[in-house]
């Protein structure tokens, strides 16, 4: 089949479901001369359209080499429908197509050459134009449909748009102006407002169109407005250019209201609904992602497992409102004591909690403890039909060590849990710590901690 292609002057490449080069056509490297005696069969796609950018970008571009490969990659995964791009002086049709569940072909033909403004020039001069860019009926067409049309010049320069491009920018009239450009008209629509990301971020967008022409792009308005613009141009005899511009603001806004409904689903699913603190799913993402990540002596991890101290028989005394009052009290005192960024503040079940601590040795750990042991034991905590009743946290600490097979999660957590037992048989209302010397699993074996909570 590729050898095929080559005969009609179709360039192709197949790809595997990694998006790795499986083979490709000579056509191709006749396209694609900057591929010539480089690609090379499991190069992976970025590689490829590296080698491809860097001989499109300006040297002032080159610092968005990887956004731009980001965004291709995108595009080559989900494309359906051909798109098109100026190369070497031709405009070229672009398709992609799955071919089963393990690769992706794509294929490139050339559609006409360029029609540059000295081409234009030329062309013009052996075929005088018309004195209006449109025909009436055609004018009266392109009005009558729901789109904004834009006509430009070989320059870019503006020769003629319709009713709805005017109401979709919101500019007059008489922005059709000698020499007004079309991203003069952009500029114009945000006359009189506020820039903000949005408006930054198009103004990239522009900057990248005049290099990479042919593919649709969004742009951003006043008023929380959005479109996006599809062009085609530099083909026609005079070296014209047709763009068509969407109005895409009620899908903007549901994507934004769907982004915003995901992010508070994805935070519910962390989150413990009673205390707002994080949850034990994600307090065990991120020890194990932290247990990985810790070196000892150089970045240690430690860990605090607290337990609000005979929690049972005040709960049993005062009622479970009064002592889910109380874990709130508690878990807003711990997040308060720990504020360093990339710490973090679980509620591990019932009425224990967990803190982890990156790069935080055990000295340091055990310091915090106290800390918060303090902040606690101070807190009164008034409840109905009672006295200000005063609660005390249980504390056990531990932290990495060089273990030489590794250490689970399950054993780190152990190890501050063994800690924390031995805090509640020495009295409640203190710290203790817990760390193996070097090559030991455990400093406390045979300690397990019992089925029931000694409060």
């Amino acid at each position: 089949m590729a050898t095929v292609l080559d005969q009609i002057e179709v360039a192709m490449c197949l790809f595997d479901a990694q998006d790795r080069t499986v083979l490709w056509n000579d056509c191709f490297e006749r396209y694609f001369p900057e591929h010539a005696g480089l690609v090379h069969a499991g190069e992976p796609y970025t590689e490829n359209l590296r080698r491809f950018y860097r001989h499109r970008l300006a040297s002032d571009e080159l610092g968005a080499l990887e956004h731009h490969v980001a965004e291709a990659v995108q595009r080559h995964r989900m494309q359906r429908a051909p798109l098109e791009f100026d190369h070497h002086g031709f405009r070229v049709r672009a398709a992609s197509l799955e071919i089963g569940p393990q690769w992706r072909a794509r294929v490139w033909r050339k559609t006409q050459p360029l029609v540059t403004a000295g081409t234009a020039a030329r062309q013009v001069a052996a075929k005088p134009a018309q004195s209006r860019p449109l025909s009436a009926e055609v004018a009266d067409a392109l009005e009558s449909i729901a789109d904004g049309v834009l006509l430009v010049d070989s320059e870019d320069r503006v020769l003629w748009a319709n009713r709805q491009f005017f109401d979709l920018l919101g500019v007059p009239h008489l922005a059709l102006s000698s020499g007004c450009r079309a991203d003069d008209l952009h500029a114009l629509a945000w006359q009189g407002h506020a820039p903000g990301p949005d408006h930054a971020a198009g103004l990239e967008v522009l900057r990248r169109r005049h290099r990479f022409s042919g593919a649709p792009y969004e742009l951003a308005l006043p008023r929380d407005r959005w479109v996006r613009v599809t062009e085609r141009r530099g083909t026609s005899a005079q070296g014209h250019g047709y763009f068509s511009y969407v109005d895409i603001t009620a899908l903007k806004r549901q994507q934004r209201e769907l982004r915003m409904f995901s992010e508070r689903l994805e935070k519910l699913a962390v989150t413990d609904s009673l205390t707002g603190l994080v949850n034990r799913r994600r307090f065990d993402e991120n020890l194990a992602a932290e247990l990985r990540r810790a070196v000892p002596g150089t970045a240690p991890l430690s860990l605090l497992m607290v337990d609000v101290d005979k929690f049972k028989p005040l709960n049993d005394a005062h009622g479970h409102v009064a002592g889910d009052a109380v874990l709130r009290q508690v878990a807003q005192c711990l997040a308060g004591a720990v504020r360093r960024a990339g710490d973090m503040v679980a509620r591990y079940g019932g009425e224990e909690f967990a803190v982890l601590l990156p790069r935080t040795g055990l000295d340091a750990a055990r310091a915090l403890a106290e800390r918060i042991r303090q902040r606690v034991a101070a807190l009164r905590l008034p409840l109905e039909q009672a006295a200000a009743v005063q609660v005390t946290v249980s504390i056990g600490v531990c932290a990495s060590l060089d273990v030489p097979d590794g250490e689970s999660c399950s054993a780190f957590v152990e190890r501050a849990d063994a800690a924390l037992y031995e805090a509640k048989r020495l009295g409640r209302n203190r710290v203790e710590a817990n760390m193996p010397q070097p090559g030991q699993r455990d400093a406390c074996p045979g300690r397990p901690r019992p089925a029931q909570t000694v409060g």
